[in-house]
């Protein structure tokens, strides 16, 4: 006999599992990464109306206009970084606190910050839950950087902007930090950018089209 409990649990693994597998033929093929995926339960960070869409690789609405974004995007942008476990990682743009629990597991210490108060208490409670002890939020403006934390092994920034905000830049280690955002271009279109820090030079590459909503620039009081 399958107890029902037990059957929820094994439709919701078979769903995570049917998401790996989609993301193994898109490319992502890091075991760390698809590991720590496999370790976030998605349905507890999106809207309870979406709730049977939890594992399809798609982004999601939230709260204050913004998305839960992609798994696809997520895992891809979170492999341009090439993370060690020893890395410290600042995050702009906490959202649901998806994208933050999957890097909590990837490196030693995730630094996120979130310009909505409402997701951010949200984001809060749901980590809680999953008892990641290596994350550290904040409620501010992500373009001004965490001047007491940095430096950084890497910068993920899960909104998109027309510049590279130099606060980020500057929280970069000055040898081989990486930062990691979508960046508009005047027509409005926009593309994953991978900026490595060498000392006081950057190598800038372009990646990915994509579609994020905007890094908002404004005092948090």
């Amino acid at each position: 006999m399958l107890f029902p409990w037990k059957k929820n649990r094994i439709e919701k693994h078979r769903d995570n599992e049917a998401l790996i597998k989609e993301l193994k033929i898109q490319g992502i093929t890091e075991n760390n990464i698809l590991q720590a995926i496999k370790k976030v339960p998605r349905e507890i960070f999106v809207e309870q109306q979406f709730i049977q869409q939890a594992y399809e690789n798609i982004p999601l609405p939230i709260d204050c206009g913004q998305t839960i974004s992609q798994p696809f995007i997520v895992a891809y942008m979170i492999a341009c970084l090439n993370l060690k476990k020893t890395d410290r990682v600042l995050e702009i743009g906490t959202g649901t606190g998806y994208q933050t629990a999957i890097l909590s597991h990837l490196c030693q210490e995730v630094c996120t910050i979130e310009i909505h108060d409402n997701l951010l208490n949200k984001a809060k409670k749901k980590i809680e839950k999953l008892n990641l002890k290596n994350i550290i939020f904040k409620l501010g403006n992500g373009t001004e950087g965490w001047q007491n934390k940095a430096l950084f092994d890497a910068i993920i920034i899960s909104a998109a902007s027309e510049i590279i905000p130099v606060k980020l830049l500057e929280n970069l280690k000055h040898q081989g930090g990486c930062l990691i955002m979508p960046k508009k271009n005047p027509s409005g279109n926009q593309k994953l950018l991978l900026v490595k820090k060498n000392n006081e030079s950057y190598l800038e590459k372009e990646l990915l089209n994509v579609k994020f909503v905007p890094l908002l620039n404004k005092n948090i009081k």
